[in-house]
């Protein structure tokens, strides 16, 4: 009986390697296990991490993975049609909320672009970026410093839904935002839901936009440029 036994037991060990991974409910990407489904593949990094490893080009991004870069860093998510371009010393969240995919934006400058499909927003703590109307838009946030932000439209005009509250960031345009009691940027945690009644104040002043961090050709050329180039 004791063969019988040894073999039952290497093949229990066998099973448990692939069913627990699918029991556990996420993904192994790069040897560290995901929070969730994929949201976004990298077209293009450099000095660009995410989570606690460094970033390539083809790599899935799952929601809720943080992706990061250092000093002289860039890196860019294809997001369905969309795209997010992070700048240096910069960092982002991906999060997937059914109807659209929220940008987690936490640090540094992001800029964003996406056609006329409504799927893309970005959340900040003085609220969500999404383009108005859902039309194709561009566009540029910069944590500029403690509880201030700059929302920057390069391409169409740009909202900021404050809880209900909108506020128009018209074409070549930007918006100096302060901000207090801010939102929460928590993903997926009991942190966001405990804040989810949380009014934050805001001063919202529309500025003439000063120089970009991210040329606005990066993120809306490139973006229509992609669906006409051939296939190689």
């Amino acid at each position: 009986m004791r063969p019988v036994v040894r073999l039952a037991v290497v093949l229990f060990c066998y099973a448990a390697l692939f069913i627990l991974p699918v029991f556990a409910g996420g993904h192994v990407h790069n040897g560290v296990r995901a929070h969730g489904k994929v949201l976004g593949i990298v077209s293009q990094t450099n000095l660009g991490h995410i989570d606690q490893t460094d970033a390539r080009m083809g790599s899935d991004v799952y929601s809720c993975e943080n992706l990061s870069t250092d000093d002289g860093g860039t890196m860019r998510v294809r997001i369905s049609g969309g795209q997010v371009f992070l700048a240096t010393q910069s960092n982002v969240e991906l999060e997937d909320e059914n109807t659209e995919i929220e940008v987690l934006a936490d640090s540094g400058t992001i800029g964003f672009s996406e056609p006329s499909t409504g799927t893309l927003s970005i959340r900040t703590p003085a609220g969500m970026v999404r383009a108005e109307g859902g039309s194709a838009a561009a566009g540029e946030i910069t944590y500029k410093g403690t509880n201030e932000l700059i929302i920057t439209a390069m391409r169409g005009n740009l909202t900021l839904d404050t809880d209900g509250e909108l506020r128009t960031i018209p074409e070549g345009k930007s918006a100096d935002v302060t901000y207090q009691d801010a939102l929460s940027q928590a993903c997926h945690e009991p942190a966001a839901l405990e804040q989810a009644s949380t009014h934050p104040k805001i001063d919202f002043l529309i500025l003439v936009p000063a120089a970009l961090a991210i040329p606005s050709y990066i993120l809306w050329q490139e973006m229509t440029e992609s669906n006409s180039k051939p296939s190689n």
